[in-house]
């Protein structure tokens, strides 16, 4: 992917719930989204909302740079289960120079060490929860 403006362009990693509905919403508001994942299932359905979608095995440095999130001037890392993997890759998208890291946190202490790496930690789980509580 050449590169480009860094602020019109978005990176979604992990193609969850969440991080599908990330991506189509990002789309749909007329952004620039490169989206990647593991599962081609969901990489195909994605493909629909964006023309930048890539079945990701390996969330190696080479592999995000092969696919250009190094351009991105927003990435969120929608990897919720896996608490280690989406510490290393929020460490990994920084390190790349992405200048703003989301990143999904599955519990208070996930997110904590994500905001000691400087990136901006969400809880959709939690704000889920309380919809279903309160409704």
């Amino acid at each position: 992917m050449k590169k480009q403006d860094s602020s019109a362009l978005f990176g979604v990693i992990g193609l969850g719930r969440f991080g599908s509905a990330l991506a189509r919403t990002l789309a749909e508001a007329g952004k620039e989204v490169i989206a990647v994942d593991c599962d081609e299932q969901k990489v195909k359905a994605i493909r629909k909302y964006t023309d930048y979608a890539f079945v990701v095995d390996d969330l190696s440095e080479e592999a995000l740079t092969e696919v250009g999130i190094q351009n991105c001037g927003t990435v969120g890392i929608c990897i919720g289960e896996q608490i280690d993997i989406s510490i290393l890759t929020s460490m990994l998208v920084l390190n790349m120079g992405v200048p703003h890291v989301i990143a999904k946190a599955s519990s208070v202490g996930h997110g904590e060490v994500l905001k000691r790496l400087g990136v901006t930690v969400v809880y959709p789980e939690a704000i889920w929860q309380c919809a279903l509580a309160s409704a």
